[in-house]
């Protein structure tokens, strides 16, 4: 039972690259957008119109983010950001992908930024634990498309997968685990991982991703839908203290009952159930949950390589970075003379490193860009890229943004302004070398002025101890 992740090239195999952007971002929509970096190394490496790329050698998927309107309308849209159930659809919609395009010898690459980062990686968690099945469920020929396909991938991140999510992941691993076994054992996809441990047949060969943050469940508007649920409700029950006409008192109950309706629907797309678990009983039931704990940093080690561009200067309390991979893991999984996993910080915050401001504003996005790019070419097959559409101009000296000042000069209510905290950065986390040069200008552009480079998540790195001064 192997676990394929290879990076060399076997005949008539191809790449399969996914792409999933961050929240709200659907490039490609307008002709003048905002572009995050996940949809410029779409749009390069892409086969179509406009490229020369061979589709028969590479096949390019992107998902557009959180929120950003596609698959769903508008109220779905403000569940699914409520409650943090849009993610498992991206996640769905990622894996049905693969299974998709997916035949034996073909390479995985997955990117990913913002919480299209965390989609990514969640992606290589679904294929750590179901792999790639070789048949359905009954032994037939694995089904090419359809709604036979997407059930399969629904299961495997519904059931199987987001079994325990967001809780404590000691307590329902076993579960999860049996569930991922079962998986493997219907559909024949089980290989083996570093400790001969049985898990999927299937791993990615590179995964790169922007800057992760998981902040899957809208604080915010789940107040502003209990607060219209509970004003809803006295609606309702006023109309039968004043004694509505009957017409009054049907309209007035259907904003409480399409809200109630909404509730339960979110509730039910969290509820786990697990027939037989191990243990003897009959059947264990959870609700799997999103929040700003106890996130998946799990990295497969048979992964061929990992590597995440880290913002500095985001400062968003609800914009934790979300770590990734095992010190131990890193310390055992040789992969030569290059490094397993990266993780590298870069000047600016969440978007100065993943892209989506207007393009002359876009410099600090383009140094991370180009290292994610120089990172992918130093494999020993790399993608094909179209790399006429990618002109990058990066400059350590450019325009740095901040969200949570940009907030509060906004019209915006205060309580729905962003509160500031500062990233901890361990003072020997590797820095770009971006970073020392600009700390080495006499001043650079930081939202509203114009002064020397001091962020506060470095004054105890020991790489650039010396620029602070105390």
């Amino acid at each position: 039972m192997d676990v394929t992740s290879k990076s060399c090239s076997t005949e008539g195999s191809k790449n399969i690259l996914i792409f999933s952007d961050g929240t709200g971002q659907h490039g490609g929509v307008r002709p003048d957008q905002r572009l995050s970096n996940i949809y410029k190394m779409y749009r390069a490496m892409r086969s179509g119109f406009a490229s020369d790329i061979d589709p028969a050698t590479q096949v390019a998927y992107y998902d557009p983010g959180l929120g950003s309107g596609e698959g769903g309308g508008r109220i779905k849209n403000i569940l699914s950001a409520a409650f943090g159930t849009g993610i498992s659809q991206n996640i769905a919609d990622c894996y049905e992908a693969i299974l998709k395009h997916y035949r034996p010898g073909d390479r995985i690459f997955l990117f990913g930024f913002s919480r299209g980062a965390y989609t990514a990686r969640c992606v290589a968690n679904v294929l750590n634990l179901c792999g790639v099945p070789t048949q359905d469920k009954g032994g037939g020929p694995l089904p090419t498309g359809g709604s036979k396909l997407r059930q399969i991938a629904e299961r495997a991140v519904y059931e199987v997968y987001e079994h325990g999510s967001g809780r404590d992941r000691a307590k329902y691993e076993l579960e999860r685990e049996e569930q991922a076994r079962r998986f493997r054992a219907d559909y024949d996809c089980a290989g083996c991982g570093l400790d001969d441990e049985e898990q999927g047949n299937v791993a990615p060969t590179f995964i790169g991703v922007f800057d992760t943050v998981a902040a899957l469940g809208g604080v915010i508007v789940r107040r502003i839908l209990a607060g219209l649920t509970i004003l809803a409700v006295a609606l309702a029950a006023l109309s039968w203290l004043q004694n509505w006409s009957l017409a009054a008192k049907v309209a007035s109950h259907l904003p409480a009952g399409l809200l109630i309706v909404a509730f339960l629907w979110a509730s039910w797309k969290q509820l786990k159930v697990m027939r037989h678990p191990p243990g003897g009983r009959s059947y264990s039931w959870h609700f799997a949950k999103w929040n700003l704990k106890n996130y998946d940093r799990f990295l497969d080690t048979n992964v061929g390589f990992a590597r995440h561009a880290l913002a500095i200067d985001e400062n968003r309390e609800r914009f934790p970075y979300v770590g990734w991979g095992y010190e131990k893991d890193v310390q055992r999984v040789n992969r030569g003379d290059r490094a397993w996993l990266k993780q590298v910080w870069f000047a600016g915050n969440h978007s100065d490193i993943g892209g989506s401001y207007p393009e002359d504003e876009s410099r600090l996005s383009d140094i991370a860009l180009g290292w994610m790019l120089k990172e992918l070419k130093a494999l020993d097959n790399p993608p094909h890229a179209n790399e006429s559409v990618l002109r990058l101009f990066p400059d350590a000296g450019a325009m740095q943004h901040d969200e949570v000042k940009s907030s509060h000069d906004s019209r915006l209510p205060s309580f729905m302004a962003w509160k500031p905290k500062d990233r901890g950065i361990n003072s020997q986390a590797d820095l770009h070398a971006s970073v020392i040069e600009r700390f080495e200008k006499p001043a650079v552009a930081q939202y509203d002025e114009l002064k020397p480079y001091r962020p506060t998540g470095l004054r105890q790195h020991e790489k650039v101890l010396r620029f602070y001064g105390d």
